[in-house]
């Protein structure tokens, strides 16, 4: 049986990280992998169930239970609408100086008999009985795409919730931990929130999947599509999850000016991605208009990136070199594009791949129209799903001139087509076939994919801008 090193990020305080190396059966390794896929769908599916996409937020680590009054920072990046949130190993009374409140909580029944049910091999379906009045809905409707889960044992969730208005009383005027708040380090564009309800099973669960392997079907395509996949293997997984895992949460905003702690009355509710800032799903008629704000952005986004042309060849050259070793590690990519606005990073807390990167920018003779767009072209590959950065920065030019030739035509009027002639990655079996199709969008097809989506923090729309500035950056 293969053994592979794996290595273990965890976070001491709230703060602080280190890593170590842990051997694991590939076996192993694999199988828990599949069932966090399969936990994650079920997640995904209670939400939408209950109608509360809006509110709670599904929890798609099925090792993570969060507790009420946990903190929670909120950030959203800084050019695309997608928003992460990092929980902290601290609790609310943590922040204060005197701790001495008493919580209190209701829980309350919200779904009985929950399965997830796979729907002819294209996705999962959640069926329940709901006795709560606020959600009188047809359960058997809201379906989450996933190709790992078959059935699941049924189960009852509870929502665990805190007492909002005894808490703000309770709180009032509490001075705030300072040195527990320096540790958290919010930044200007977070949001500190903690937890205020919780939904969790209340007994344990059995989850079967099958894994069905097709060569002309990437993983990232169909992570994010219901797909009917002619499969030549599969393999079948069963686990069981103990009962009170968290399968989704909600957030409460708090602040902290004039050294006192504050709870806000809740004005919006905390969604997964920012419908306002990206207006494609907007509840206009004209089903063209969503592909026309799609492009509109493109090129609006397009004419950042034109400086990265005039960039030395060797300085190009020397940052796509490093740019291909950042994506072979995505926290590393991310910790750039994070870092990217404090143009410095410690050495002592940054790969060297990053601290490298930023040095050829600063010892290089760049304007600062192009170190943005440089920035652009990260946060773009910061975006992307899974290990498409690392396909696109390692294909040939030939097939990043097949990919640029349909963006070209997707910013233009004319209908994007597919090419007679292509390279292998973008054939029918190739690994970037998928990328090639979803180039070649309409407005159709366009809100098909919105439909079919299963990544309701990050839109079909998004997907398709990011994808196409990264293949500019990249020619």
């Amino acid at each position: 049986m293969e053994l592979m090193l794996v290595k273990i990020r965890r976070r001491t305080g709230g703060c602080s990280r280190y890593e170590s190396l842990t051997l694991m059966h590939s076996f192993h390794f694999c199988v828990y992998g599949r069932g966090l896929k399969m936990f994650a769908a079920t997640s995904k599916a209670a939400v939408k169930a209950l109608g509360a996409q809006g509110d709670l937020i599904s929890n798609e680590n099925m090792c993570e239970r969060i507790e009420p009054l946990t903190l929670v920072k909120v950030s959203k990046r800084s050019i695309w609408p997608v928003i992460t949130y990092t929980i902290i190993g601290q609790s609310l009374l943590d922040l204060l100086e005197d701790a001495d409140v008493c919580p209190a909580y209701t829980e309350e029944v919200v779904m009985e008999n929950f399965k997830t049910l796979s729907s002819s091999g294209s996705g999962i379906c959640g069926t329940a009985e709901v006795d709560a009045p606020e959600f009188k809905l047809d359960l058997s409707k809201f379906k989450v795409s996933v190709d790992t889960v078959d059935a699941a044992s049924s189960f009852t969730l509870k929502k665990k919730t805190v007492d909002i208005v005894k808490l703000r009383k309770a709180c009032a005027n509490k001075r705030i931990n300072e040195k527990m708040l320096d540790m958290l380090e919010v930044k200007e564009t977070e949001k500190l929130t903690f937890v205020d309800q919780t939904v969790f099973n209340t007994s344990p669960v059995t989850f079967v999947g099958i894994h069905q392997k097709a060569g002309s079907v990437s993983a990232a395509f169909k992570s994010f599509f219901k797909l009917f996949v002619s499969s030549s293997t599969e393999d079948t997984t069963s686990f069981t999850v103990p009962g009170e895992c968290t399968l989704a949460y909600g957030l409460m905003e708090v602040t902290t000016e004039g050294g006192t702690l504050g709870i806000p009355p809740r004005t919006r509710r905390v969604r997964q991605h920012d419908s306002g800032w990206w207006k494609i799903f907007s509840d206009a008629d004209d089903s063209c208009q969503s592909l026309r704000q799609v492009v509109a952005e493109m090129k609006m986004k397009d004419q950042l990136l034109r400086p990265l042309a005039d960039l030395h060849e060797s300085t190009r050259r020397d940052l796509l070199e490093r740019l291909r070793k950042l994506v072979e590690d995505r926290s590393a990519l991310t910790l750039l594009e994070k870092t990217w606005d404090q143009d410095s990073t410690e050495e002592s807390d940054c790969p060297q791949c990053v601290s490298s990167f930023m040095e050829l920018l600063k010892t290089s003779n760049t304007s600062t129209c192009q170190k943005d767009a440089v920035h652009l072209l990260i946060s773009a590959m910061d975006t992307l799903p899974d290990d498409l950065p690392e396909l696109l920065t390692s294909c040939s030019p030939d097939t990043l001139r097949v990919l640029n030739q349909l963006v070209d035509s997707l910013n233009g009027d004319t209908q994007t087509k597919i090419p007679e002639s292509l390279p292998p990655p973008l054939q029918e079996d190739g690994e970037l076939r998928w990328v090639v199709e979803l180039l070649c969008s309409t407005n159709q097809t366009l809100e098909q994919l919105s439909d079919r989506w299963d990544q309701p923090e990050f839109p079909p729309g998004v997907m398709l801008e990011v994808l196409s500035l990264a293949v500019r950056g990249l020619t």
